[in-house]
């Protein structure tokens, strides 16, 4: 179904490209006058009508022959995302985005950037999706396993939420790894805006020092450092520690990803 969604978007915006530009650039006035001659099943523009009017035809709004092609585009897109939401499944995720437990601008950053190889990105969408092969999704959606309990913990359904961010057994190592790695990663860029001298250009090149100095003195920055505490506190070494040397404040910085399995 995304595939033909896709197809048929890019068809329309061709389209519409096409009876915008035409009078402008001389070469876009040749290729839609070479359009207006091909048969129905060859002609972009001729395609993006059928489309269009085939939405128009299946919409449920009286005045639908009256919008222009970014309406309709629009229309076409919440029907979409309709019924993606009502799977299941696949729609739990777009179904966190609108109950805004997922940022929808920056779930699909990395769509924009285009820097991931083509298996890289297809794993994300798939497990974006809860399309990865679990064991169930094995067992709801494919019916090739019966037993949908997670192989290594066996207590919890093993979805894709609860082998990334649930499972008590990767909790003791992987989430600890990953963990630190974003940590890591949020020191490099925070030693890099105020100033810290770096001896490596990317991040995973380095190890993060206990205490690190901007240069000139006006900020100290703590990584995985015990507090002191007036009182005993379990939980008292937060992930960094901000200090403003010149205002005598500090800035508590500590990550969590581990849900739990209701």
């Amino acid at each position: 179904m995304q595939i033909e969604a896709a197809y048929k978007a890019e068809i329309i915006n061709i389209a519409e490209y096409l009876n915008t530009n035409y009078k402008e650039d001389q070469f876009v006035n040749i290729v839609k006058s070479h359009e207006s001659t091909q048969p129905n099943m060859n002609s972009i523009i001729k395609t993006a009508a059928k489309i269009t009017e085939e939405l128009i035809q299946s919409s449920e709004k009286g005045d639908a022959k009256q919008d222009g092609i970014q309406q309709t585009k629009a229309r076409w897109g919440e029907s979409l995302r309709k019924k993606w939401k009502n799977k299941v499944i696949n729609g739990q995720y777009i179904t966190n985005i609108d109950r805004e437990l997922i940022s929808e601008e920056d779930t699909f950053l990395w769509l924009s950037k285009g820097d991931l190889k083509e298996e890289t990105g297809s794993e994300i969408v798939a497990a974006q999706d809860q399309a990865l092969q679990t064991k169930y999704y094995a067992t709801k959606i494919l019916n090739t396993e019966t037993d949908s309990k997670c192989r290594l913990c066996q207590q919890f359904d093993e979805t894709i939420d609860h082998i990334i961010s649930a499972s008590p057994i990767l909790a003791k190592e992987q989430y600890i790894k990953r963990h630190d790695r974003v940590c890591a990663q949020l020191h490099f860029n925070i030693c890099k805006v105020t100033g810290v001298q770096l001896d490596k250009k990317q991040w995973y090149e380095r190890v993060p020092d206990l205490v690190e100095t901007s240069q000139g003195g006006k900020v100290t920055i703590l990584w995985n450092q015990q507090l002191q505490t007036d009182r005993t506190i379990p939980n008292n070494k937060p992930d960094i520690i901000i200090r403003d040397n010149e205002k005598g404040t500090c800035m508590l910085i500590d990550l969590q990803y581990q849900e739990t399995e209701m």
